[in-house]
């Protein structure tokens, strides 16, 4: 993946963006075992998650993937990328 110095960089192939939509499922299925309760936006995923298929050679079907959930699932593994933020002192 290229890194863009405008912001979040989108995946340059199939298997970045399965990965980026795998990332998804698995963050929602570690706040659902959790118990983490789901608030508004996270409730939407939930949805656009269960609305995935897969091919038979068990592929993401990408028809399946709506606008939303391909966003989200960008901004999380960008997320991922950034740095930890360090508090600095100002005098």
């Amino acid at each position: 993946m290229k890194k863009n110095k405008y912001g979040m960089p989108p995946p340059s192939n199939r298997s970045e963006f399965e990965h980026n939509v795998y990332l998804t499922i698995e963050i929602a299925l570690q706040r659902f075992e959790n118990n983490i309760t789901p608030e508004g936006l996270e409730i939407r995923t939930l949805q656009r998650l269960a609305n995935l298929k897969t091919t038979p050679n068990r592929r993401l079907d990408l028809n399946t993937v709506d606008e939303q959930l391909r966003l989200e699932s960008n901004m999380m593994h960008w997320m991922e990328l950034m740095p930890d933020p360090r508090m600095e002192r100002e005098d």
